[in-house]
């Protein structure tokens, strides 16, 4: 071959190679992000939402590619402006808890009577798993009625103070102030239909202890 000819196809061969990496690295693709802070629990908005070309190889697995898909959502945990919008933050119906923790398909949300010490030191927060202990309490409880684990690994959905409202952690002026707060009342969990039956017939006759333990989703 002509050497001419070889140190021009070796350039072309070069050039197209340079230019298949530089298409490579430029190519873009659609991904919704935040357009403000969002709380949990409401449906999205179309203002809510903003669509950002990025490198496919930055997104992460299950990234929404268009506002249509998300919008009528319930969002499942808070977003900040510029985050971006996955199908597991979101839910097709809308949490009735301020966590925006929607119970899985199947189950349903219960409440189970606890004071701190008997919730981890009231640690317990939404999303996180509990064994929930039924123990007798004496002279409310038949004989033969003894502590047995109700539920294993269940998922928190909401906490709740004695006035059936959000329970706030926070110490505040208010407090600091002599306005005494709000104790834990209640922490809400996702069950099965027979896990709900099995704790509704404990309530009259048990107190309830809760234990923290490692999801094991």
């Amino acid at each position: 071959m002509n050497p001419r000819r070889a140190l021009v196809a070796l350039a072309v061969a070069a050039g197209l190679v340079a230019g298949g990496l530089f298409y490579a690295g430029a190519q873009r693709v659609s991904a919704i992000v935040a357009a403000a802070d969002l709380p949990p629990g409401r449906a999205l908005a179309p203002g809510d939402l903003e669509v950002r070309e990025l490198p496919p190889d930055a997104l992460p697995a299950g990234v929404i590619g268009s506002p249509s898909a998300a919008v009528g959502s319930y969002l499942r945990l808070p977003l900040q402006k510029g985050q971006l919008v996955l199908a597991s933050a979101l839910a097709s119906s809308s949490g009735a808890f301020d966590s925006g923790i929607v119970p899985p398909t199947g189950y349903s949300a219960i409440a189970i009577p606890v004071e701190a010490a008997q919730a981890v030191g009231g640690a317990v927060v939404p999303g996180a798993r509990v064994n929930v202990i039924a123990v007798p309490v004496a002279g409310r409880a038949p004989p033969e009625l003894t502590t047995e684990l109700l539920v294993a690994a269940a998922l928190v959905v909401d906490v709740r103070g004695e006035q059936g409202g959000p329970f706030e952690r926070r110490t505040s002026a208010r407090t600091q102030a002599g306005v005494a707060r709000e104790r834990l009342g209640s922490v809400v969990i996702a069950v099965g239909p027979s896990q709900e039956l099995a704790i509704a017939e404990r309530i009259p006759t048990s107190t309830f202890v809760l234990v923290l333990v490692a999801d094991r989703r």
